[in-house]
């Protein structure tokens, strides 16, 4: 993505995992290849930092 109005990101609170997606004119963002990659690796952190803080308790 190299819109600068563009946001992806995704991240653990501490209570939830927040995806946020949005594009520049409020439309689907299109996402390469290696973007939905980065995503997805992102999300499997988010998980396993919640997962870790659940078993914490």
């Amino acid at each position: 993505m190299n819109n600068q109005e563009e946001r992806l990101d995704a991240w653990y609170d501490g209570s939830a995992i927040c995806l946020i997606a949005v594009g520049a004119q409020g439309d689907p963002l299109d996402l390469g290849d290696d973007e939905v990659r980065a995503l997805i690796a992102k999300l499997q952190h988010c998980l396993a930092e919640s997962e870790a803080a659940a078993t914490g308790d």
